[in-house]
C-alpha cells in the first residue's frame, strides 16, 4: 500500500489553542492538521509558527457551513455572496498555510428541506462553486473537496456519487470529493470500501475517519482493514484524517469545554497505531 499521511482536524479539541492542539498532534504521532477555516478568528503566524515547532503540515482547510450566510445554495443572491466570499477566505487561508486543499460542503449543514427546489438549489450551488474554485485556482492551484455527509444534516450532497456530479457540473477541473467514513455507514448502500472503488483517486482525494458510533476508529464496529484494503485497491495515495466526536460528546458539548483531552490524546494515540498496523498489514 502506498504511504499515508495521518492528520486529525483541529476543531475536535474544542477550546484548546493551536499550540496546545499542535503539540499534541506531535504526541500522538501524526503528520498534520486540517485547520478549522475560521479567518476571522485564527492568527495564521502563530498556526504556521505552531506547525514548524512541531514539524507539522496543515494538509486542508475545513470550512464551517452551519450558518446561513455560508449557504453556497441559498436563493438569495445576497447569501450567496456572503458564502462564497467566506469560500474565498478559507482558499486565502489555505495558501497562507501551505495547504493545497479546502473542504466545502455544498449546502447548509443542518437544513433539511431546500430553499426552492433540490434542481433550483442545486444549481445555485454549483454557481457559487465554479466562483470559488476559479478563485482557488488562481490564488495557488487550490483544490476544493466537497464533503459528501449525512441526510440527517444536509439535503444536496450526500453519497460520493452525488458529490462527483456536482464536482462534474462545475466542470472545473480542481474541484474533487472528500468521503467521511461515519457519514458514508449512513449513505452507501453498498459499503464503504464499494463506494471508495467506484469512486477512485481521481475524485477520492481526502478521507475522514470515525468509526461507526463516531469515535476513534478502533473503538466501534466497522472493518477497517476492508475500508483500506479498497483505498489500496484505487492506489488512494492523499491523507486521511482522525475526525472522531470523542466522548459522545457533541460539538456544542467540546466547545463548552466538557471535552477530556488526555483521554482524546490517549484514544487518538491507539487509533493511530491501530490504523497504522493494519496498513502494514497489507503492503
Amino acid at each position: 500500500m502506498k504511504q499515508i499521511k495521518f492528520s486529525i482536524n483541529s476543531w475536535i479539541f474544542g477550546k484548546a489553542s493551536i499550540d496546545e492542539i499542535a503539540a499534541k498532534a506531535k504526541e500522538i504521532g501524526v503528520d498534520g492538521l486540517e485547520i478549522s477555516g475560521e479567518s476571522d478568528t485564527t492568527d495564521i503566524k502563530k498556526v504556521k509558527e505552531a506547525l514548524k515547532k512541531n514539524g507539522l503540515t496543515a494538509f486542508s482547510v475545513s470550512g464551517n457551513f452551519s450558518e446561513e450566510t455560508r449557504a453556497f445554495n441559498h436563493n438569495e443572491l445576497q447569501y450567496r455572496n456572503a458564502a462564497v466570499e467566506y469560500g474565498k477566505k478559507c482558499v486565502d487561508m489555505a495558501v497562507q498555510l501551505g495547504a493545497k486543499r479546502v473542504l466545502i460542503v455544498p449546502s447548509q449543514v443542518n437544513k433539511l428541506n431546500y430553499f426552492v427546489s433540490r434542481e433550483v438549489d442545486w444549481k445555485n450551488a454549483v454557481s457559487s462553486l465554479c466562483e470559488v474554485a476559479d478563485y482557488a485556482k488562481k490564488q495557488g492551484n487550490i483544490t476544493i473537496m466537497l464533503e459528501c455527509v449525512n441526510k440527517y444534516e444536509v439535503n444536496l450532497v450526500r453519497t460520493l456519487e452525488d458529490g462527483i456530479k456536482m464536482a462534474k457540473d462545475t466542470q472545473r477541473d480542481n474541484v474533487k470529493i472528500i468521503g467521511d467514513t461515519f457519514h458514508m455507514q449512513l449513505e452507501e448502500e453498498s459499503g464503504i470500501h464499494n463506494a471508495i472503488r467506484r469512486a477512485g483517486k481521481d475524485w477520492l482525494v481526502h478521507l475522514h475517519l470515525g468509526d461507526n458510533t463516531r469515535e476513534v476508529p478502533g473503538k466501534g464496529c466497522f472493518n477497517w482493514k476492508e475500508i483500506f484494503l479498497a483505498l489500496n485497491d484505487i492506489d488512494y495515495e492523499a491523507a486521511v484524517s482522525f475526525e472522531p466526536l470523542p466522548q459522545r460528546l457533541t460539538p456544542a458539548e467540546i466547545f463548552s469545554g466538557a471535552l477530556n483531552q488526555e483521554e482524546l490524546v490517549k484514544d487518538l494515540k491507539f487509533s493511530l497505531n491501530y490504523i497504522k498496523s493494519i496498513v502494514q498489514s497489507i503492503r
